[in-house]
């Protein structure tokens, strides 16, 4: 139905960084290795948004606001399209989770671009660290529904087990994350994602997740750092600041 593929647009934004984070670890697992997109020094790139979509870049914050020496790469609308439930993990269909009430949610990771009618989108990784940050602007009907979508998730799913070809088994735990109180509606979450690695060792992927409403298009904010270093409110100020930069470049 129409209005699924826009909750899943919407979450999507929230899981996109988790995604390709996974697929990275799912390709390791399987020693196949992941290629690095060659990092931009700014935002204000194309997003190859389909022609009828307007292009949302110019409400990108600038890669200095991530910090000193970050580089930013832009999420094109392909990537978007190629991009399988839970990061190309062999499609949504072949991915099993359980308990069985928290399927949808995490299935609705599984990207679609219809009915939007803008996007833009950059991810940027800062620091010696390896901290990596996705940003996301899409606009369409109902695709700020995420934000409720969000926060139902932490009440109805703290906890996923997760089943993927190309990943194995994974476990992914959500909790709720203060956010400040923004637009027409805010929310937060932090997941953290525990699997296998290719040695046998777990791994483990903490990710913070932020959305906000503004009128028909949704804010998102999705960082994740190896050494689980990143400050909450921080992440919260960022939000902050991602909001207030798309509302002053787009409206």
């Amino acid at each position: 139905m129409i209005t699924d593929r826009r909750r899943q647009v919407g979450l999507l934004t929230a899981g996109l960084l988790g995604a390709a984070v996974l697929a990275g670890c799912g390709s390791e697992v399987e020693g196949q290795g992941s290629a690095s997109p060659t990092p931009t020094s700014s935002a204000g790139q194309s997003t190859g948004a389909p022609d009828d979509v307007e292009d949302l870049s110019a409400g990108l914050l600038p890669a200095e606001a991530f910090g000193a020496g970050a580089q930013a790469t832009p999420i094109t609308a392909d990537q978007l399209q190629q991009q399988s439930s839970l990061g190309g993990l062999g499609g949504g269909q072949d991915v099993t989770v359980t308990p069985e009430a928290c399927a949808p949610a995490v299935k609705s990771m599984e990207p679609g671009l219809d009915d939007l009618t803008g996007l833009g989108g950059q991810t940027v990784t800062t620091g010696s660290a390896g901290t990596a940050t996705a940003e996301l602007l899409i606009a369409g009907p109902g695709v700020t529904d995420g934000v409720d979508q969000l926060s139902a998730t932490v009440q109805s799913c703290p906890e996923a087990t997760i089943t993927a070809p190309q990943l194995g088994t994974a476990t992914a735990t959500f909790a709720e994350l203060a956010v400040p109180d923004l637009g027409d509606g805010s929310a937060g979450m932090t997941m953290t994602i525990s699997l296998t690695g290719p040695d046998g060792q777990p791994v483990t992927v903490p990710l913070l997740m932020g959305m906000v409403a503004d009128g028909d298009r949704l804010v998102s904010l999705t960082t994740t750092d190896p050494t689980g270093a990143t400050d909450p409110a921080a992440f919260g100020a960022l939000l902050q600041q991602a909001y207030e930069h798309q509302a002053d470049a787009l409206d």
